[in-house]
């Protein structure tokens, strides 16, 4: 029995201390901080682990390495908390591991760190140059930059290029970006790869492109580009699938540049450069330009060095003669021979409206040479057209869609022959008289009908109407702006206004009566798109919102006591 109650005391003691040894302790009792470096002295661009280890289990936040962010480029921090049991007697540790990388060489100093009131030994710490590891045998990985000038205006390119050099395998990787204040950064093209010897090494080298692109002017540094990675640490004791892996990071040399400003009293928009062309296409013309026909002119702004964001928009302005329909504007940025290319297409419907000799003058872009230090214009010459009159048997543009109205017989019959007007002629008399008093009699019971709802509505308080029609026709109308069919929305717009205001009208009477500055804009967008170059360059889902706002408006009117349909006339 005491044997057994002994076993059993001995489980519930050793469960208390595993689930003590669990349960983190309301009040660290930390006695003890110590902080090194695993390297020491260090290159001027490898990394350095920092650890710094705490006696007891403490906040995972009690380490702040802010104080390295002067002399060093600090890395992630990573924490672990160990705990031992070794004859009933528990001890903690909390670690934090950090990675530093200096940027430049000299002797600096890691300070103190204090935890829960302890404080570590600092640290001094030799950083070499990175010449000096060469001297006598060459780096295993390390890394190379370039930049193509040292000065540049305010917005102007700097090619810049980073290799990494690497004479171990490596397992992963990651290799960041430059870094420079305010600058506009991006990448050119793929990576390249390929071998070289150097120092007498062979390496496998990978080399990245970057446009670096300041916006702010003054004397910057763009730092190196930070690599981190883990490379297989081959040993007499590791073989096959067990090969360790070894963590290491890299940063590359920092570069001084100067940001020179745009000139004193600069008048133009600013567009440094080395080579900027304007040029024009023109469709639909065959050479030749007649009254009411549509043509296509399109003008592309092209820019070396910059990107779409700095590109200007071309002043064009076109005689009183001609009406004109742009297009939305579409810019985009490239890349090509290592060299960023930004363009502007601006396309523009022009339609002629009378005959004789027509001039669209010239097309100049102002922009400052960075090789010539002088400001330039690009030009696009004026040019003169002739304008004919309009084809046999076109009367131009089509106009907009109008309500179907009866329309006699005989002007639907105009290409027939005489004899077959006159039989036309003898039997009209016939049937007009009789349709014509049905026409009219029902027209008068419209009439009478219409006006008896519209007394009915009035006494009744001013219910709502049935919107059994108008939703149907708000429903296909949606489908036909979803789908970006400019034709058929053109078609269903002035049916729909028809049934949601009870005014019966074409597109152009509804909207005056609306007096919708946002409405206008959008159908003006609308009705472009039809002589544009391209079906995109109106906006189908602020057509909608627009449309739904004067939906909802219209609707919550109606529903206000005292308003009714004509509360959305506004005069």
């Amino acid at each position: 029995m005491q044997s057994t109650f002994f076993k059993y005391a001995h489980y519930i003691s050793l469960s208390l201390l595993i689930s003590l040894a669990m349960t983190p302790l309301a009040y660290a009792d930390v006695t003890e901080v110590l902080a090194s470096v695993d390297k020491n002295p260090a290159m001027v661009d490898e990394g350095i682990v920092l650890e710094v280890t705490a006696n007891d289990s403490v906040d995972s936040d009690r380490f702040d390495p802010s104080a390295l962010l002067k002399d060093f480029v600090v890395g992630r921090t990573s924490v672990s908390t160990q705990t031992q049991i070794v004859n009933f007697d528990m001890t903690r540790t909390t670690k934090w591991t950090t990675q530093l990388i200096p940027r430049q060489p000299g002797r600096f100093q890691i300070p103190a760190f204090e935890i829960d009131g302890v404080r570590s030994q600092p640290i001094t710490l030799m950083v070499l140059p990175a010449s000096a590891a060469t001297r006598g045998q060459a780096r295993d990985i390390y890394i190379e930059t370039k930049a193509d000038l040292e000065q540049v205006y305010l917005q102007q390119q700097i090619h810049y290029s980073v290799k990494l050099y690497l004479a171990r395998d490596l397992q992963r990787g990651s290799l960041a970006a430059p870094k420079l204040q305010g600058a506009d950064i991006r990448q050119i093209g793929k990576d390249k790869e390929y071998n070289e010897i150097a120092n007498g090494q062979r390496y496998r080298v990978i080399e990245r492109r970057f446009a670096i692109i300041p916006q702010t002017s003054g004397t910057f540094t763009i730092e190196g580009p930070l690599f981190d990675g883990e490379v297989i640490e081959r040993n007499s004791q590791s073989f096959g699938f067990f090969n360790q892996t070894k963590t290491i990071s890299r940063v590359g040399p920092s570069i001084d540049i100067e940001v020179l400003p745009i000139p004193a009293a600069y008048p133009y928009h600013w567009l440094p450069s080395e080579y900027v062309e304007v040029h024009e296409e023109w469709q639909g013309t065959n050479n030749e330009y007649r009254v009411g026909e549509p043509i296509t002119r399109t003008v592309t702004l092209t820019a070396l060095g910059v990107v779409e964001e700095q590109l200007p928009a071309m002043e064009t302005q076109y005689p009183a003669g001609i009406k004109t329909y742009p297009d939305q504007a579409n810019s985009t940025t490239v890349e090509k021979d290592d060299t960023l290319v930004a363009q502007r297409v601006e396309s523009v419907a022009i339609i002629p409206a009378h005959t004789g000799e027509l001039t669209l003058p010239e097309i100049r872009v102002p922009w400052f040479n960075i090789v010539t230090r002088q400001t330039e214009f690009a030009t696009l010459p004026s040019k003169t057209i002739q304008v004919l009159p309009a084809a046999p048997g076109t009367t131009g543009l089509a106009p907009p869609p109008q309500a179907i109205t009866p329309v006699p017989l005989a002007s639907d019959e105009e290409s027939q022959t005489e004899d077959q007007v006159q039989v036309v002629e003898k039997d009209v008399p016939q049937w007009w008289s009789v349709s014509s008093t049905v026409l009219l009699v029902l027209w008068l019971l419209t009439l009478l009908l219409w006006w008896w709802q519209s007394r009915t509505k009035v006494s009744a308080n001013h219910t709502v109407p049935d919107t059994d029609g108008e939703q149907a026709t708000w429903q296909a109308l949606l489908q036909a702006i979803k789908a970006a069919d400019g034709q058929q929305t053109l078609q269903l717009l002035p049916r729909w206004l028809d049934r949601l205001t009870g005014h019966s009208a074409n597109l152009v009477q509804h909207r005056h009566r609306l007096n919708n500055q946002e409405l206008d804009e959008a159908v003006e967008q609308l009705l472009a798109s039809r002589y544009a170059q391209t079906g995109a360059s109106w906006s189908s889902e602020q057509l909608k919102a627009i449309l739904t706002a004067i939906r909802k408006e219209h609707k919550t009117r109606r529903q206000r006591p005292g308003t009714g349909l004509v509360s959305l006339q506004i005069t």
